[in-house]
């Protein structure tokens, strides 16, 4: 084996180590935007089977969610124009669209769009 060929094995490695670490960095920073998303999507999911007669009118599932929202410290991203809350006699239906800015790598932001749509039969 020749000295070029050395020193490609050399730089294909740094090469690779260095997409490793932009990799894991990626994932570092969009990994909790993810986990929060799905997180709350689930206490969406929670909030919308509510009773009837707990929450019986959509205004206070409202609060039920913005308290969620504030408590998750997801305000900069969510308000109460972002929702939109539906109750009828046999089903209630919450979305919720937003979105929310994350730097990916160093000089890289990406603004991610999420959408909650929660539709759950009352009992």
């Amino acid at each position: 084996m020749g000295k070029n060929e050395r020193g490609a094995a050399q730089l294909s490695s740094i090469i690779s180590l260095l997409a490793i670490v932009a990799l894991a960095w990626a994932a570092w920073n969009v990994g909790p935007v993810y986990y929060d998303h799905y997180d709350f999507a689930d206490k969406v999911n929670e909030i919308c089977r509510t009773p009837k007669y707990k929450a019986n009118t959509d205004e206070k599932v409202m609060d039920m969610v913005m308290k969620e929202v504030r408590e998750r410290r997801l305000d900069p991203y969510i308000g109460k124009g972002n929702i939109a809350v539906s109750t009828t006699d046999t089903s209630r239906r919450i979305t919720i669209t937003y979105e929310r800015e994350a730097k990916v790598l160093p000089g890289w932001d990406r603004t991610f769009e999420f959408t909650i749509n929660a539709d759950q039969p009352l009992v």
